[in-house]
Formats: C-alpha cells, sequence, structure tokens
C-alpha cells in the first residue's frame, strides 16, 4: 500500500473520530436547549393603555453555561394571512443578553408597545415577527477563551390587532384640526351678526333723525307762513 493511500485512509478516519467527539456533548439524544413556548400568539381585544408582557423560558440540559442573546428579526418564511411587524422596534426584549447555568433555565420578557398615536391607524391586521435566540458555550481553547456557536432558535410571534372600523377612527390632530376650523367658522358668523345689527341701528338711527329733521323744518314752515 502506497504512502498516499495511508494518508488518505489516516485523514478519513481522523475526520470520522473528529465529528464524533465533537458531537458528544451537544448531540446527545434527547440533550439540547429547549425554548418554551416554541409560538406565542398575541390577541388584543382592545388596545391597552400600558404595553404587553409575555415570557418565554430557555432551558439549559447541559452541565456548562451558556451565554444567551436574543433579538427581534422580520421572518424569512411569512405565514399565509400574515403581514410584517410595521415597525420591530414596538417589540423589545428584556434583558437582551443572559446567562444560564447548567442544568437550570432563564426566562426573558418579550414587551408590545405601540406607540398611542399608531394604535388608531393599526385595526384587523394580523403581523408576524420571529424572536431569534442563540445560545453560545464559552470554550477553552490554546489561545485563550473562545466561543462556540450552539443551535439557532426562532419563536414565531403572532400579534392580532383589535377589530374595528379603521375609516371611522380618526386621529387626535384630525380632532384638532377640525375644531379649530369649526371655532374659526363660528367667529367669523358671530362677527357677521354683531356687524349686521350694528348696521341695522345705525340705519333706524338715520331713518329717525331724518324724520325729526322733516318734522322741525315744517314746524318753521308753519311759522313763516
Amino acid at each position: 500500500m502506497d504512502v498516499k493511500r495511508l494518508i488518505l485512509i489516516f485523514l478519513l478516519t481522523l475526520l470520522v473520530f473528529g465529528n464524533i467527539l465533537l458531537c458528544v456533548s451537544p448531540c446527545t439524544k434527547g440533550e439540547e436547549v429547549k425554548v418554551s413556548p416554541a409560538k406565542l400568539t398575541i390577541t388584543i381585544d382592545d388596545y391597552p393603555k400600558k404595553e404587553i408582557h409575555y415570557k418565554i423560558k430557555v432551558t439549559n440540559p447541559y452541565s456548562y453555561d451558556l451565554k444567551t442573546t436574543t433579538r427581534v428579526i422580520h421572518p424569512w418564511d411569512l405565514t399565509d394571512n400574515y403581514m410584517m411587524v410595521p415597525d420591530l422596534s414596538w417589540i423589545k426584549i428584556l434583558p437582551e443578553t443572559f446567562y444560564i447555568p447548567g442544568k437550570s433555565y432563564k426566562e426573558f420578557e418579550v414587551i408590545l408597545d405601540i406607540p398611542k398615536n399608531e394604535k388608531i391607524l393599526h385595526y384587523n391586521e394580523s403581523w408576524e415577527a420571529w424572536i431569534q435566540i442563540m445560545p453560545m458555550r464559552q470554550i477553552d481553547t490554546m489561545n485563550g477563551t473562545g466561543v462556540a456557536m450552539q443551535i439557532q432558535y426562532a419563536v414565531r410571534l403572532f400579534i392580532h390587532t383589535p377589530t374595528g372600523a379603521m375609516e371611522t377612527q380618526k386621529p387626535v390632530d384630525s380632532y384638532l384640526l377640525i375644531g379649530i376650523i369649526g371655532g374659526f367658522a363660528m367667529l367669523i358668523a358671530v362677527s357677521f351678526i354683531i356687524k349686521k345689527k350694528r348696521t341695522v341701528k345705525e340705519a333706524r338711527t338715520a331713518i329717525f333723525y331724518y324724520k325729526s329733521k322733516e318734522k322741525e323744518d315744517f314746524k318753521d314752515l308753519k311759522k313763516a307762513k
């Protein structure tokens, strides 16, 4: 057997055993990070004045600690009849980064906070976003401490906004504008009425004076005769 074939067999054997060793801890059957719930549905019957809070639990089955990072992302596989959240900043995660000790779990909060001026614009809508969860393990290497990525998880977040007729709802600014216009029109109407009354009063005064003048002229004419 030539040297090249021996080297090839050795490399293949090393590759196979290397994969087996790498999977001893994370690939053990029945041992994997668990996230619950895997799907979170928020149905809003009526927009609340305060923000909405939900909790997600992450379980670490391993003996070592996991540094876990979370974030909100738009789905790349959007569910039928759902649309993307208009603004991902409306969904917050607290905390975004945390440690899970071995053989234990941690919970983090998903906070939905839709701005007041946006609520009135979004009725009868179904949104979808994903909560991405990335557990990482710190490992010791010859050059120092490194980080090994584990499997990434995604919790599907479905949000149903309240039912209602969006066209009948008007923003606060519209009400303010209508009030200003109505007040201005009323002011013009009142000014017109006052001006009209003054004109009528002045006309009546002039007529009375004219009639009085006629009587005085008539008396003077009789005296002259």
